[in-house]
C-alpha cells in the first residue's frame, strides 16, 4: 500500500472527527451532551465545552477557507527554518486571528435550541472540511498548508481530550464509555 501525504491527513481528520479508533473522535465526545452540561464551567474556571466547540468551529472553518483559497501564494523565503513557524505568527494576518476571542460566551444552560445549532454548525464545518480535503492532492501541498493541516488536526485532538475530561468532571460522561 502506498499512501500519499493527503491520504494520511484525510485519515487523521476522520479519526479526529467521527471514526473511532483507540481514542475518541469529536462526534463521539459530544454524543448525548445537552446544553446544561455543555455550558457547565469547571471548578476553578476554564472554558466550557460550548466555548471549546465554538473555538474548534472557528479554526476548522478557517482551515476550510484556507484550503479553498485559490489566490496564488508567494514562494516562502529560503531563510525560513525547516521546522516552520514553531508557533510564532508568520505575519500580521495570524496575529489578528490569534488575538480574536474564538471561544465566545459560556453558553446558556437553558437554550437547548442554540446548543443544537452549534452542533449542527460543527457537523456542517466538518463536512465542508472533509469535502475540501478530498479535493487536495499532494502536488498542491505547500509548507504553509502542510503546517496548517498538521497543527489543526493536533489542535482538534487536544480539545477533544479536554471535552472528555470536562464531561468526566461534571458526571455527564457515559458509564459505558469508562
Amino acid at each position: 500500500m502506498s499512501l500519499e501525504l493527503m491520504d494520511i491527513f484525510r485519515m487523521e481528520f476522520d479519526f479526529s472527527w467521527d471514526t473511532e479508533t483507540w481514542f475518541l473522535p469529536l462526534e463521539s465526545a459530544l454524543e448525548g451532551l445537552n446544553s446544561a452540561d455543555a455550558s457547565w464551567q469547571p471548578p476553578g474556571g476554564g472554558n466550557t465545552i460550548w466555548q471549546t466547540v465554538n473555538h474548534l468551529n472557528y479554526y476548522n472553518a478557517l482551515l476550510v477557507r484556507q484550503i479553498n483559497d485559490t489566490t496564488p501564494k508567494k514562494k516562502a523565503s529560503d531563510n525560513k527554518p525547516s521546522f516552520g513557524d514553531i508557533g510564532e505568527p508568520p505575519n500580521l494576518k495570524w496575529q489578528a486571528v490569534l488575538a480574536e476571542n474564538t471561544f465566545g460566551d459560556i453558553g446558556d444552560p437553558a437554550d437547548s435550541e442554540k446548543w443544537k445549532e452549534v452542533l449542527a454548525e460543527t457537523r456542517l464545518i466538518c463536512g465542508n472540511l472533509r469535502q475540501s480535503l478530498a479535493q487536495v492532492n499532494d502536488s498542491q501541498l505547500d509548507e504553509e498548508l502542510v503546517g496548517g493541516l498538521s497543527r489543526q488536526i493536533l489542535h482538534n485532538v487536544y480539545h477533544i481530550g479536554q471535552i472528555v475530561l470536562i464531561r468526566k468532571q461534571q458526571g455527564s460522561w457515559p458509564k459505558e464509555r469508562e
